[in-house]
């Protein structure tokens, strides 16, 4: 039986680390090709000529990476009840095919609900890395969490 994590279990400052997750040059393109179309996410050729200097995964893949690994590595036990929204998402640097990448999370502020005494929110900066531990993407998310009864 999973041990389900409450807004209680959770402390300002913890850090939580996520992943790894891999993306190939085929899921890049997939996704691109049905998302985010531009040439430098969907045509490797086309893709040397621009800023990243090959192929790259559009920075809404690589929050959908993000997520699946945020999913694995929390969520999963988290007794979530969703999140209103980020307050930012930086893209740093390219997600190349064939990288695996991380994250880590560090809770910054936890406010329990006034209005609803059973829940809280978190805000939560996360941090992705590539495969050489570079920084890639920071962003910063709000979660509902439940409280224990």
């Amino acid at each position: 039986m999973k041990k389900i994590i409450y807004f209680e279990d959770l402390s300002v400052g913890q850090k939580i680390e996520i992943g790894p997750i891999s993306v190939t040059e085929k899921e890049i393109i997939e996704f691109a090709s049905k998302y985010d179309p531009q040439p430098f996410h969907i045509d490797a050729e086309k893709a040397k000529d621009s800023l990243f200097g090959g192929l790259c995964a559009s920075g809404w893949h690589t929050c959908s990476l993000y997520m699946r690994m945020l999913y694995d590595g929390l969520l999963i036990n988290l007794a979530s009840l969703g999140s209103p929204g980020m307050n930012q998402i930086r893209w740093v640097k390219p997600l190349f095919p064939d990288e695996t990448i991380k994250g880590e999370l560090e809770i910054i502020s936890k406010t329990p609900s006034k209005s609803k005494p059973s829940i809280g929110s978190m805000i939560i900066d996360s941090k992705v890395f590539n495969s050489n531990n570079e920084l890639i993407m920071t962003l910063q998310s709000i979660s509902i969490v439940k409280k224990r009864n």
